[in-house]
């Protein structure tokens, strides 16, 4: 593990997914050398300075020498909150994010030379789920699955903010052309079979994928940050704005409204914390820090997805 400039190695644990990514090519142009911990190496296909090493989310000496040394963690291990809110899954959804940060920040507690910050994942599920008011990193958190989760979440990573700078970054809808929410909407529009969520007047937080792993940069560069972000686009849109600028860009109508009643019947009170959730997030605390969003409107960040995929898949 040793290596002439561990200043410069960058520990990622969740990073096969979107945002890790995403994120990795941009750290390797700012001069990272990438660690990437994951429960099964032979699935991960990267290129460049990146480093694969096999964890399975539990604490060890082994870890504690993994993150010795480095510069930064980013902890963004979790299975897809995307999924039916069973019993079964809820508690996968929480021990899959809860115990891998445990472990992370028991071993920077260990380190003799820890790292110099942590960036961990969050979500703006810490905030009420129903508001009509903005909502910022001082808000008061809502009730329900979510916002008992993000809590308990952040409050781990916490623990070791007496060895590292901590920084949470409260991540809302993150809208790709590879994959999450923006493929799921787009999809059915497409096919003509394009529909919002109840009365389609919830406000949805987003952010441009480029814009949120440039935060994350941003974050890891600015030393005076740490405790919560909001990592969200300055934007207030609602989620038929958002459905119905897709669907005039595809060209396509927007013919079908999916009553809240029927799916308010999803298990676990899933679609009134997620499909239906009204959540007017500002990114105050970026905006006071200097933070420059490439796509801080909707319509910029939508025809950009849209048109950059060589293939114009999402084109008509």
């Amino acid at each position: 593990m040793e290596n002439s400039n561990p200043e410069k190695i960058a520990v990622i644990a969740g990073g096969s997914g979107l945002i890790g990514s995403t994120l990795i090519p941009l750290l390797i142009s700012n001069g990272f050398r990438v660690r990437l911990l994951t429960r099964y190496p032979e699935r991960v296909k990267v290129t460049g300075s990146v480093e694969i090493l096999k964890w399975d989310g539990k604490p060890g000496s082994h870890l504690k020498d993994m993150l010795d040394g480095t510069q930064v963690v980013i902890n963004l291990a979790g299975y897809n909150i995307a999924t039916l809110w069973t019993k079964r899954n809820r508690r996968r959804i929480t021990d899959s994010r809860v115990l891998p940060t445990r472990a992370i920040a028991k071993a920077i507690n260990e380190c003799a030379n820890p790292p110099k910050v942590l960036i961990q994942a969050s979500a703006v599920g810490i905030y009420p789920y129903n508001s009509d008011i903005p909502l910022n990193e001082s808000s008061p958190m809502g009730k329900g699955f979510l916002a008992s989760l993000v809590e308990i979440w952040e409050n781990e990573a916490l623990t070791c903010s007496n060895a590292t700078r901590v920084v949470l970054i409260r991540t809302g809808i993150v809208l790709s052309d590879r994959g999450g929410f923006l493929p799921k909407i787009l999809k059915p529009i497409k096919l003509y079979l394009g529909a919002v969520f109840g009365k389609g007047t919830q406000v949805v937080p987003w952010i441009h994928i480029d814009d949120h792993v440039r935060a994350i940069m941003f974050l890891i560069e600015h030393p005076s940050a740490s405790g919560a972000y909001n990592l969200t686009a300055p934007a207030r849109n609602t989620l038929s704005e958002i459905a119905e600028r897709i669907a005039e860009i595809l060209k396509r109508p927007l013919l079908f409204g999916i009553p809240a009643v029927i799916l308010r019947l999803l298990p676990g009170n899933m679609a009134a914390e997620t499909l239906l959730a009204n959540q007017q997030v500002v990114p105050q605390r970026l905006l006071e820090l200097g933070f420059k969003w490439h796509f801080g409107e909707l319509d910029s960040a939508l025809s950009n997805l849209l048109n950059r995929n060589t293939d114009n898949k999402f084109l008509p």
